[in-house]
């Protein structure tokens, strides 16, 4: 299935091969979840032919379910085809390498089209994962300053406020600071993002902003309310 030999796939299972097996030699992958992860749009429908399990535990190695693999890879079309068939949109991967959602991976790599059918499926826009340092999808969207996937996950009613569980629990408008990305500041600000908030590690987004050379931001920041107490 990872080499996306559909006749073979065909035969094996026609032969009594179990269509969930693990098998170590592709990193105990199902073959729906090596299908999904490749976009073989075709065998991905032929094995839920064949009865393969949506939501099957996931992968020993890679850790990933089947939903997420897609989306990290930007296959839109594997996508629909494993929410029609009742994937788990909020399931997250099993081990260190995969703890995420999908929603998190299709952001992480860029797949804006896979974000917005996520979201209109009703993906859950406030689950954080542990291995990416707590961040919020709605921080993930700033820190590789995609404009359109911030605007999508406010649309989706992402809270700006929400901080990340690790990294002194930045928020979205202090990584947007940190980047000097100016239109993401602008639209964190008009969805109600606090200016004022800081932490130890972090400061808050008016004097990151400052640090790292921003006047414009810094200047914006500022006709918001903005402040530096919170670092002295």
């Amino acid at each position: 299935a990872a080499c996306g030999h559909l006749e073979v796939v065909e035969k094996l299972v026609v032969a009594g091969a179990n269509v969930d097996d693990t098998p170590a030699e592709i990193d105990g992958r199902t073959a729906l979840q090596a299908a999904a992860e490749t976009g073989n749009l075709l065998l991905v429908e032929r094995l839920l032919f064949f009865g393969a399990r949506v939501n099957a535990p996931t992968a020993r190695i890679k850790g990933r379910t089947e939903l997420q693999s897609a989306a990290e890879n930007g296959h839109l079309g594997v996508v629909e085809r494993l929410l029609k068939a009742g994937a788990d949109i909020n399931g997250v991967g099993g081990n260190r390498k995969g703890n995420s959602t999908a929603l998190g991976a299709a952001i992480r790599n860029g797949h804006l089209a896979v974000v917005k059918r996520l979201l209109s499926a009703g993906a859950d826009v406030h689950l954080t994962s542990p291995v990416h340092l707590g961040r919020t999808v709605l921080e993930e969207a700033a820190k590789i300053g995609h404009l359109e996937m911030v605007e999508s996950l406010l649309a989706a009613k992402a809270n700006p406020n929400v901080p990340a569980l690790a990294r002194g629990g930045s928020t979205a408008l202090q990584t947007a600071a940190i980047r000097g990305d100016y239109k993401i500041v602008e639209k964190l600000l008009a969805a109600g993002a606090e200016p004022n908030f800081g932490t130890t590690t972090q400061g808050t987004p008016l004097s990151l902003a400052m640090h790292f050379g921003h006047d414009d931001i810094a200047n914006l920041l500022r006709k918001a309310g903005g402040d530096t107490s919170p670092w002295g």
